[in-house]
């Protein structure tokens, strides 16, 4: 689909991105009815096609990812939660690169979200969004 193909580089699918690959990214309406997504815990991080690092510090550096939407995976006139983090370097190796294809509902209170990020353990900040999909045709 948009695999290598200007803008998009990438290999374009479903869980840990390929250039990121710490990075979890949420919906909590992602759909579980398309091959590759396994419902609100699906990591969309690896269809962000264009990523970038900017306003770098000592202290932090902030990530910039934008994908290019095909299909309607979170679904259409619904209000959904976007949740972001980057993912602790769980396996110690010095690379933060330890995003799971699926977040697992670690406290098991049946939402998949940012507690269940922060028990698994994050290096970043859990940004949470609010927003509503709209329904209408363009």
């Amino acid at each position: 689909m948009h695999a290598n193909a200007a803008p998009s580089p990438g290999s374009f699918s479903t869980g840990a991105d390929d250039r990121d690959p710490g990075l979890v990214v949420l919906t909590s309406t992602t759909n579980s009815d398309k091959p590759g997504f396994s419902g609100p815990g699906t990591n969309l991080a690896n269809l962000f096609n264009l990523n970038g690092v900017t306003n770098r510090s000592s202290k932090e550096n902030e990530l910039w990812a934008t994908w290019l939407v095909g299909a309607a995976i979170a679904g259409t006139n619904v209000h959904t939660t976007l949740t972001v983090a980057e993912v602790a370097d769980l396996n110690h190796n010095g690379i933060f690169d330890d995003a799971p294809d699926v977040v697992k509902d670690v406290n098991h209170d049946g939402r998949i979200d940012a507690k269940d990020l922060k028990a698994m353990g994050v290096a970043s900040n859990i940004v949470t969004v609010p927003f509503r999909i709209n329904g209408a045709p363009a």
